[in-house]
Formats: structure tokens, C-alpha cells, sequence
């Protein structure tokens, strides 16, 4: 019995959750009548898609400081407690299961071998990016590159280190990256499957993370990884196969899906979703990721500088003066109140909904206040993505950024909305001035505001190490104006600091202990029935 219940949440049947697999009878797949043609390692790779959803934006803006919800969030306030389960680890191992079957068969397969191993690729793509959602939540972890059976003796095998796993997703996605065709190879029928250039832009992501991550946690070397990151963001820029969407909050409209930027994303069809997408309606209608002040108080003037600075920050006058003067993105981000609502009405957040006052915009398709279903595809990583990664890496690996560099990637995502250009120049000027102002913190208040509400600022706050300082902080909204709500009660209906703004959460019940929380506790189920398993530090 122990066996069996190891085997159902760690490597899962590769039948065992996929509607298009299961349209074969579970006991006929085999060697024997399937892995025979390109259609089957198709529909094989097929299961993989949905696989990504364990990591939707949401729940990780969620736990961040840059969007608040309905109530707490117990990553966010340091209340989170050890579960039995854990859906990421299950369906992560989900996937990996059904990926080592189909590399396992493509090794033996008769089927031709470009074919065989372009579906392959795919499959190491999967899990590669699997692992790496693992690797993040849990650290040390089972690495398993093979499909197992009751008698595998893995099922009882404890984790393998961290940079182990790294080192298998690094070699899976530099083989995928040989093997997949470019986007402009594909035909109209395999649109949206995996290409060389999404292969690379996750290794980016990966080895940017990891690199960021040993370096600002004192975990080992890390001029290799950010080697790499920067390496392969330059080969998805100089190969070409994506570029800018020329309309920022286009992107995410659903006439505009598998456009030029969109590298990854999973597909909402209304002829075989069930539902509508989630993030659009629920985040552009009923405003379930409120963005917080912290996220709003981030863009910049359009002279480039902080809204402390800079002299064009008209303040909080009225409930929209904050947007004046503001970086384009700002209100492409978070809805500018008094401007175009749901029947043209200007808009007035409603606090019910929009606990902080702010409500939001993208990454939703605003074309949800008009229709009640709304199909558009979720989007999990994109070219601006790339582009950031290639000058954090340059930054991070040399301790500086040239300009032409900069012109190469942060520049780009300026000119498309408008921005002042980042210069070496400029920051210096400003330090001259007295500014608190440098490249690195610029790098990477691009990458929060260019990415804001995508799924990133966890991710980031953690391998930066600054989750300690900035998740305990008070979580507030915009300044409170009380005539646009003459019937909310200060101190009753809705709290404020003494200088006016909206507390949604108090520093006093927010909490991040540094020796713990950088890591999430392993499922206690898993421990339960294999010894050689290490729950992480501090959550026994």
C-alpha cells in the first residue's frame, strides 16, 4: 500500500489526468500499439501543455508586495503552516512522469528521428520547466529522468541537492534548444507549441534565477549561471524569433493572441475550455489582484526619475493626480480612476472589491467589460521577459551595464511606451544630485514594472533576498478620498495611516522569518511515507 500511494503523488500514471491520452484505453498504451507514429508523440506531448498551470501569475503576485487580494495571504504575511499535500509537487510530478515516458519511448521508437526527437525536445522542455517550479518552492528534491514502476528503487530515495537538479534542467533545455524548430518553421496547425527560442528563454530564466539566487544567499558559484543566463537571452535576441508588441496592453487582448512577443502561454479556447479564462475576468471585472501603493509608488516620472525626486509628481490631490506625469505603463497597469469604465462611467474603485483602492488592468483583457466570456490565453512568459533578463545577467555578472547594452534590452521596453532612455549618464547625474539612485535598483525596477501583476515580483523578492525586507512592511493602498465615498466610514469601513492612506494589512500581523521562509515546507504526506525525505529547515 505504501508503494502505491508514492507512486499516485510523485510520479502519477501518465493516463491518469489527461483527456486526450485518455481517449485510449489506459491498459493499451504500450510499446506494443502506441509510440508508432508522429501523431502519437504528438498526442503524448499534447498532455504536457496544460502542465503549466501549477504556476499562474496570480497566486505569486498574491504572495508578494505588490498586489493584495480579498483577504490574507499567508505566504505574503508569514502564516503559512505545513499541508498535507501540495498541489504544485503533485502536479509537477505529474508532468515529469508523463515527460520520461515520452523520452524513454522516443529512444526505442521506430517512428523517423528528427520527429521522435523534436517531441522529445518538447517533453525535456516540460520538464525542465517543472523542475525548475520545484526547485523554487522546495530546494533539494527527488530528481527522477525515468518512468518507475512499483519495484523502482526510487520510490524510497531521498532528494537530490539543488544544483543537481539545475544541472539535469540546464542539459534538458540545452538539448531541447538543438532539437525544436523556430517559431517561423512552424506550421498554422502546431501555433503556440514549443520552439528553440522558448527552450532558451527558459534557460534564461532559470540560470538567471539560480545565479541571482547563490549570489544573494551565499549558496556557492554563480558567475557560470549568469554566464549562461546572459548567453542565451542574447541568442533569443540575435536569432529573431520574437520581438515587441508595438501596444503594451495589447499583448494581453484576445485578438492579439500568438502575437510576435508571446513566447509561452496556455490556450483558452471557448470550444474546449470550460470556462472563460480566469485572470481576465476575475482580475479586469471583479478586481481579485488589487495592485498595493508599494507597486504604484515604483514607476517613474516620464523624466525618469523616482516619484520622490522628481518635480513632476503632482502628489494625491484627487483620487487619479498620482497618474500625471507617470511612466505610460502606470495607468496600462493599474486603471486610472476617473477615466472609461464599465459602460463608459469613470471609474471609482470600489473598496468591496479593490481593497487598496487601486483597481487593476493588466495583465487582463479589458475587452472583459463588454463580453461575459472572455477566451484570452495566458500568457507565462513573453519577449520583454528576455530582453530584462539579458541586462540583469550583463549587470549581475560584470557589475555594470553599457549603454548600448542597455539600448539592447531596458531601452527597448522605454521606447515602446515612450519612457525617458536609461543611461550610465543619467544615473550618474542624479547621484551627483544627492539621489539615492543606482543601475541595479533601476534593472530591476524596469523588470517590476514592465512585469507587474505577470506572476514575477515572488519570484524575484526571494532570489534577491529582500523578501525579509519588504514582505513585513504595512500593506496600504491609494490616499483615501472621501468625496468619491461619502458612505465609507474611516476607521470603521476602511482603515488609514495618519497620513491618509488605506492600511489593508498591518506590519504587526506580517511576519518573514529569513532562516524559514525563503523555502516552502515539503508535503507532510511525502515525509510520511519516505523516511529519506528532509523536511526544509524551520518547518517541523
Amino acid at each position: 500500500m505504501k508503494k502505491y500511494i508514492i507512486i499516485c503523488s510523485l510520479v502519477a500514471s501518465v493516463m491518469s489526468c489527461d483527456d486526450v491520452l485518455n481517449k485510449i484505453p489506459q491498459t493499451d498504451i504500450s510499446t506494443d500499439n502506441f509510440w508508432k507514429t508522429e501523431s502519437d508523440f504528438k498526442m503524448a506531448a499534447n498532455a504536457l501543455y496544460n502542465s503549466m498551470e501549477n504556476n499562474h501569475g496570480e497566486t505569486l503576485d498574491l504572495q508578494s508586495d505588490d498586489y493584495y487580494g480579498r483577504s490574507v495571504n499567508e505566504v505574503s504575511a508569514g502564516t503559512l503552516v505545513a499541508s498535507n499535500t501540495d498541489k504544485v509537487w503533485t502536479d509537477a510530478y505529474v508532468a515529469i512522469r508523463k515527460a520520461n515516458d515520452i523520452i524513454e519511448n522516443a529512444e526505442t521508437s521506430e517512428v523517423e528521428v528528427a520527429i521522435k526527437e523534436r517531441y522529445a525536445a518538447e517533453a525535456r522542455f516540460f520538464r525542465a520547466y517543472q523542475y525548475h517550479e520545484l526547485v523554487k518552492r522546495f530546494g533539494n528534491i527527488p530528481l527522477i529522468t525515468r518512468t518507475l514502476d512499483m519495484s523502482s528503487p526510487e520510490l524510497y530515495e531521498g532528494s537530490a541537492p539543488r544544483n543537481l537538479v539545475i544541472d539535469q534542467i540546464i542539459e534538458d533545455l540545452q538539448w531541447a534548444s538543438e532539437k525544436l524548430p523556430k517559431k517561423q518553421a512552424l506550421t498554422v496547425v502546431d501555433e503556440g507549441r514549443i520552439t528553440r527560442g522558448t527552450a532558451l528563454a527558459l534557460l534564461s530564466r532559470v540560470t538567471l534565477y539560480e545565479g541571482t539566487r547563490r549570489k544573494y544567499h551565499n549558496q556557492g558559484d554563480f558567475q557560470e549561471l549568469l554566464r549562461l543566463a546572459k548567453s542565451a537571452a542574447n541568442t533569443v535576441i540575435s536569432e529573431g524569433e520574437f520581438s515587441l508588441c508595438p501596444d503594451f496592453l495589447g499583448i494581453f487582448k484576445e485578438v492579439n493572441e500568438g502575437n510576435e512577443e508571446t513566447i509561452l502561454r496556455t490556450f483558452y479556447k471557448e470550444t474546449i475550455s470550460s470556462g472563460s479564462a480566469p485572470r481576465t475576468r476575475g482580475l479586469v471585472v471583479e478586481a481579485n489582484m488589487a495592485p498595493t501603493k508599494n507597486l504604484a509608488d515604483a514607476f517613474l516620472c516620464i523624466d525618469g526619475l523616482p516619484i520622490e525626486y522628481s518635480p513632476l509628481f503632482e502628489g494625491y490631490g484627487n483620487i487619479s493626480t498620482e497618474f500625471k506625469n507617470r511612466d505610460p505603463r502606470m495607468a496600462q497597469t493599474i486603471w486610472e480612476p476617473l477615466t472609461a469604465f464599465e459602460n463608459n462611467a469613470p471609474l471609482i474603485p470600489e473598496l468591496f472589491r479593490a481593497r487598496t483602492g487601486y483597481w487593476p488592468k493588466k495583465p487582463g483583457d479589458v475587452t472583459a467589460l463588454e463580453k461575459t466570456f472572455v477566451y484570452v490565453d495566458y500568457i507565462l512568459m513573453r519577449y520583454a521577459e528576455v530582453l530584462l533578463n539579458y541586462a540583469e545577467a550583463t549587470y549581475e555578472l560584470e557589475g555594470s551595464i553599457s549603454d548600448a547594452d542597455l539600448n539592447l534590452s531596458i531601452n527597448k521596453l522605454r521606447e515602446r511606451v515612450g519612457m525617458k532612455q536609461l543611461t550610465n549618464a543619467f544615473i550618474s547625474e542624479q547621484k551627483a544630485k544627492g539621489y539615492a539612485m543606482d543601475m541595479l535598483d533601476e534593472i530591476r525596477r524596469e523588470r517590476r514594472v514592465e512585469l507587474a501583476g505577470e506572476g514575477y515580483r515572488y519570484d524575484d523578492i526571494i532570489r534577491w533576498k529582500i523578501a525579509e525586507d519588504v514582505l513585513p512592511k504595512e500593506i496600504k493602498g491609494t490616499k483615501f478620498q472621501q468625496n468619491y465615498y461619502e458612505n465609507v466610514v474611516p476607521g470603521k469601513d476602511v482603515q488609514v495611516d495618519k497620513d491618509g492612506f488605506i492600511i489593508v494589512e498591518k506590519s504587526d500581523t506580517r511576519t518573514f522569518d529569513p532562516a524559514k521562509n525563503y523555502l516552502f515546507p515539503l508535503p507532510l504526506r511525502e515525509l510520511s511515507l519516505n523516511d529519506k525525505l528532509d523536511q526544509n529547515l524551520g518547518w517541523d
